[in-house]
C-alpha cells in the first residue's frame, strides 16, 4: 500500500515513481499468485512480469489493453512493437518501460525515444494500482480514472469488475 500511495502522489522524478509503482504491482502480484496458491513461487519467479500482471488484472475484471485516447503514445509504441513479434497491451508496454528503466543499455535509452512514454506509463501504473487496491477492499461504486487528466472532476464511471458483473445474466 505505500508504495501505491508513494507512486501515485509522492514528489520525485517520474521514473523513481514507475520503479516504486511497479514494486507496488509486483507485491500485489505476489499477494494474489503466490500467497493464495494461484502459482507457485517457482512457476511465478519463472514467467514474466507481463503475464503475471495480465493475470491479477483479468482476475479482477481490469482490462489490460490500451485506450488511444488516454494513452496515444503507448499505443503507438504497442502498435510498433507488436509487428512481428507477440501482442503488446498494456501490462507488456508498462513492464517493457520498467525494463528500460531499471536494466538501460548503453547508448540506448528506448524509453525516451517516445516523448510522453513515461508520463503515460506512470497514469497507466496509477490506474492499476488504483483499481486492484479498489478490488482488494471489495469496493462496487465508481470512480475517477487517474489516466484522465482532462474534463470535470466528478466524472466518474464504474468499476470495471461491476460492469463486467452486470453484463452476466
Amino acid at each position: 500500500m505505500v508504495l501505491a500511495i508513494s507512486a501515485a502522489s509522492a514528489p520525485g522524478l517520474i521514473e523513481q515513481r514507475i520503479m516504486v509503482g511497479l514494486s507496488g504491482l509486483e507485491h500485489v502480484m505476489w499477494q494474489n499468485l503466490v500467497l493464495t496458491k494461484v502459482r507457485t513461487e517457482s512457476n511465478y519467479r519463472n514467467e514474466r512480469a507481463a503475464n503475471l500482471l495480465r493475470d491479477v488484472l483479468g482476475a479482477a475484471s481490469i482490462p489490460a489493453g490500451l485506450d488511444t485516447n488516454l494513452q496515444p503514445v503507448m499505443a503507438s509504441l504497442a502498435a510498433a512493437k507488436t509487428t512481428g513479434g507477440p501482442h503488446f497491451d498494456g501490462a507488456e508496454v508498462l513492464t517493457w518501460t520498467r525494463n528500460q528503466l531499471v536494466h538501460p543499455k548503453p547508448g540506448r535509452q528506448r524509453a525516451y525515444q517516445y516523448p510522453g512514454l513515461l508520463l503515460e506509463a506512470w497514469q497507466l501504473l496509477r490506474h492499476y494500482l488504483v483499481l486492484l487496491v479498489l478490488h482488494s477492499l471489495g469496493y462496487q461504486g465508481s470512480y475517477r480514472d487517474p489516466r484522465a487528466l482532462q474534463g470535470m472532476a466528478s466524472a466518474t464511471m464504474p468499476v470495471p469488475w461491476k460492469v463486467s458483473a452486470s453484463q452476466v445474466p
